[in-house]
């Protein structure tokens, strides 16, 4: 659909005025309890004001002038023992004719490189809980290294980091060695958009049904990737190609 007419601007919600942080907030707020109309009230502000969090790109999609999605990226800074580690999530909330996600993939690629090569040597992560088979498709298809996954163990590197992430989440049940889940916001979504969100069949849709099947009550699977150069460009490479790996 609408894939070509869409214009992105992105900024940083960390660089702004406190005026202009209090006008934006309040725009990104009316936009995502359009989507998220169950969200808690308090979780954006917590997320868009929380001290811990280095960077903020927010990227807004315009069709023909009017906002019809937006994408909060927030990079998390969190102190370990060793070096700290940067955990990178992401909030997107789109009308539902704008639901393009190859589109919001790639722009978020690219906001994220920028990130990594102005800061070469940060630890950096993605780390999302994810409530639907697609979406979860759509990222384990474009990057091997994108964990938990089928058949694959995941290295041990980001078990830590997800141990740590996991410890930060209320009601977490841990049902594999890998497999993390807890309760998320749900979009308002239809039952019939629900069903269709497994469309087809795949070794990504199979395992994600098979470590959540109650996703469709709000359950969410815990997701990591490591973001460095090399997984950010096979993954691009990968989005703009069409290509789906195993």
């Amino acid at each position: 659909k609408h894939f070509m007419q869409l214009m992105e601007k992105v900024v940083d919600f960390k660089k702004l005025s406190v005026e202009k942080k209090q006008v934006l907030f309040e725009e990104l707020e009316t936009f995502d309890r359009q989507i998220f109309p169950n969200a808690i009230p308090a979780e954006l502000h917590q997320l868009l004001y929380n001290p811990d969090v280095v960077a903020l790109p927010i990227i807004r999609f315009y069709h023909r002038g009017k906002i019809v999605g937006q994408n909060i990226i927030a990079i998390l800074k969190l102190k370990t023992a060793h070096q700290p580690l940067y955990i990178l999530s992401s909030r997107a909330a789109f009308l539902p004719d704008y639901r393009n996600q190859n589109r919001t993939l790639l722009s978020a690629i690219r906001v994220t490189l920028g990130y990594r090569l102005k800061y070469p040597t940060r630890q950096l992560w993605f780390v999302s809980s994810l409530m639907q088979p697609k979406v979860y498709r759509l990222f384990a298809s474009r990057s091997k290294r994108f964990y938990p996954r089928a058949e694959v163990p995941m290295p041990e590197d980001y078990l830590q980091v997800l141990d740590l992430i996991q410890n930060r989440h209320v009601n977490v049940q841990q049902r594999s060695d890998d497999v993390f889940v807890h309760p998320c916001v749900l979009p308002q979504t239809t039952p019939e958009q629900l069903i269709r969100l497994r469309n087809r069949a795949s070794r990504h849709i199979n395992f994600y049904m098979q470590h959540t099947p109650d996703y469709f009550i709000g359950m969410g699977l815990m997701c990591i990737c490591k973001l460095d150069l090399l997984n950010l460009i096979e993954a691009a490479m990968n989005v703009f190609l069409g290509r789906e790996v195993a």
